[in-house]
């Protein structure tokens, strides 16, 4: 049996024992061990640990003493709540140290209650978390340094219309310009850390581009070569690409940066003129020379992306001299001879790099405003400047124009092109972009447009005398009656036609180009005009049966020559391609702000890969049903660009074997 005084000494013992572990548990710690009393009045007892000053004496100024002044009421606001809810209390808040420096700590101190439940004191302990929170900040500030790097690099490669991108050693993105996502169909998220593969490369594709990243990590040797990719929007395309090692400090690779140039346009272009006749031969080689200043262009480019892609390599390696890195983006950019603009949407302040106040023949060191820089635009482009960059502004669309500059000192003239768009950051919306001389492939192209008018004026001149000879025939046959002459003869008047009607379509370009063509607004009646169509085709078009729908008077502000030229063309084109017999209907139809002309057809109708096409310059459909038509694939690319400089819209619709139908609109006259 135990006696009560056993019962006692085993309760001393437990109690000695308690004690001894906690005092070990407390030596153990690196912890400030304190206690308060039961209202956090008094501190009795700190063993700081050397972080704190000890204490050994009851204080009650160590509010004051250790806690900062704008962290004291956040302090007490924890102590409240603890007791007033009888909790632990926990809090991470800056604190004078003992060397007089002031770092973190995550102070926690539990309630000890007496057998009626009340407070009697708190015990706690403060751990030093200075480092941890340091680094946080640290962390924080490298973040925000890297989003301001990408935002830099994105405002300059995000005005280009070239792919830019750069691969780690593993094939991996770690960065594609706005142009490369858009074709991609894919987000920065969705694309950036993924391979080749993963933003849908097809796999001959991707295993190219790694043999060729394989290659330059051995060589350190840049890899230029041309590929067709599926672009999101546009369908196949062709481009021109180009890959650079990225070396480090010790001369070794650690990526690969690229560029890739649409080449779609002058591919198709180099494939027509290789079709053309030998009639046309010197200007296929007045055009080849153009391709080389063209290929020039994408190698000074090509150098300018690589001193991009360096400088994005010292941005990302040294986030702690990042301003001094801006500058060598910036160096990077004049090296390339582009001059760079920011224009404000709501202060309209305009700001210039020096490269674009010497395009416009001002001194390096002189204020230019926009007014300035608009009138050094010579005044035969100077309205169409200013109503395009104010059409970019109203509609938050792209900028892309050609044109010269009178220099303001020099005088001299200067072919620039602009390209640019809005941004929209931190809550302001602005307006940036890049300018680039191309003096010398408006040269070649003036020089490409002369040459073609001289052509076709001298075309002419034996083509036309050639057509009065066969109606002088044709009158003296008809009265002997000889069928085979006169059939022949008719053949070779219709021959004729069709050659001065593709040497006008030449000289219908060379004059577009070139700014010649004249548009010559009017207000007059389309039902009218429409009427005079319909009384031409009738005397004209015996093969086919054209249907005109009637027209009430709709009054639109245009040149009536050329749209009677689009109409006559379009006409024209449904008899070429529909069968002898079908029927061509044409109407007219007015909603509350245009005039939609619409012309349809009963023919072979156009493939979906041909229908994106069919308005480029020197483009026509390829088949069996299209061999024996003739052309050059001008006409339409003539009717869009007349609709286009009068503000309208032209499209075709189609279905293979069914028809087609095409239409334009037109903005009616505002009464």
């Amino acid at each position: 049996m135990i006696r009560p005084s056993d019962n006692a000494k085993i309760d001393e013992n437990a109690i000695t024992s308690s004690e001894a572990r906690l005092r070990a548990l407390v030596a153990a710690s690196s912890d400030v061990i304190y206690s308060m009393s039961a209202d956090w009045s008094e501190m009795r007892e700190l063993d700081g640990r050397g972080i704190l000053s000890d204490t050994d004496k009851p204080i009650t100024d160590w509010m004051s003493k250790y806690i900062p002044e704008q962290e004291r009421g956040r302090v007490q606001a924890a102590i409240d709540e603890a007791i007033s809810l009888k909790k632990v209390f926990q809090v991470e808040h800056r604190v004078f140290r003992a060397d007089a420096s002031w770092g973190w700590t995550l102070s926690r101190a539990i309630p000890i209650f007496n057998e009626h439940g009340a407070i009697t004191e708190w015990f706690g302990t403060a751990a030093d978390i200075t480092e941890r929170k340091r680094a946080e900040q640290e962390l924080r500030d490298a973040k925000e340094q890297s989003e301001h790097q990408k935002r830099v690099y994105e405002t300059i490669t995000g005005s280009t219309p070239d792919l830019i991108y750069v691969f780690d050693l593993d094939y991996r993105f770690t960065y594609a310009n706005s142009a490369l996502l858009t074709m991609w169909g894919k987000t920065w998220e969705t694309a950036i850390g993924r391979n080749l593969l993963e933003n849908g490369y097809e796999p001959w594709h991707a295993e190219m581009h790694e043999r060729e990243i394989d290659e330059i990590k051995l060589t350190k040797q840049p890899i230029r070569g041309e590929v067709s990719f599926p672009h999101a929007i546009l369908g196949k395309r062709v481009y021109d690409y180009i890959l650079i090692p990225v070396l480090d400090e010790y001369g070794q690779v650690e990526a690969v940066a690229g560029t890739t140039r649409d080449v779609t346009e002058r591919k198709q272009w180099e494939e027509s003129l290789a079709q053309s006749s030998e009639q046309l031969q010197a200007m296929n080689e007045e055009l080849a020379a153009t391709n080389e200043e063209q290929a020039a262009s994408n190698e000074e480019l090509a150098a300018t992306i690589e001193e991009l892609a360096m400088v994005n390599q010292q941005l990302q390696t040294a986030h702690h001299k990042i301003e001094g890195a801006e500058e060598s983006l910036r160096m990077a950019i004049d090296a390339g001879r582009l001059g760079t603009f920011y224009i404000g949407s709501s202060d309209q302040l305009f700001v210039t790099s020096a490269r674009l106040k010497e395009f416009f023949g001002f001194l390096p060191k002189e204020e230019v405003s926009s007014e300035a820089a608009l009138n050094q635009i010579h005044p035969d482009y100077r309205q169409e400047v200013f109503d395009m960059v104010k059409s970019a502004f109203a509609r938050r669309s792209r900028l892309d124009i050609e044109c010269p500059i009178i220099g303001h000192h020099d005088g001299k003239t200067r072919w620039v092109r602009a390209i640019g768009e809005m941004q929209h950051r931190d809550g302001n919306d602005y307006f940036t972009g890049v300018l680039h001389e191309i003096t010398e492939k408006k040269q070649d192209e003036i020089r490409k447009n002369d040459f073609i008018g001289m052509v076709s004026h001298e075309l002419k001149t034996p083509l036309t005398s050639m057509k009065g000879y066969i109606q002088v025939l044709l009158m003296k046959l008809r009265q002997q009656d000889d069928g085979f002459v006169i059939g022949a003869l008719e053949k070779a008047n219709a021959q004729v036609a069709k050659m001065t009607n593709m040497i006008n379509g030449f000289l219908n370009v060379s004059r577009l180009e070139s700014g010649k063509i004249h548009i010559d607004l009017k207000e007059f009646d389309l039902a009218l005009l429409i009427k005079e169509a319909e009384e031409e085709s009738l005397a004209t078009i015996t093969s086919h049966t054209v249907v005109f729908e009637p027209v009430e008077t709709t009054l639109v502000n245009a040149d009536r020559d050329k749209i009677g030229q689009v109409i006559h063309n379009l006409i024209s084109n449904a008899v070429k391609y529909s069968p002898p017999g079908s029927t061509i209907n044409v109407a007219c139809i007015s909603d509350l702000n245009k005039a939609n002309v619409h012309v349809k057809d009963q023919g072979m109708g156009i493939k979906p890969d041909d229908l994106s096409k069919i308005f480029d310059r020197y483009y026509r459909v390829e088949g069996n049903q299209t061999s024996s038509v003739s052309g050059f694939g001008i006409g339409l690319y003539l009717c869009s660009e007349i609709i286009d400089r009068h503000h309208g819209k032209i499209w075709a619709e189609s279905e293979v074997d069914k028809g087609s139908t095409f239409s334009f609109s037109l903005p009616l006259s505002q009464v």
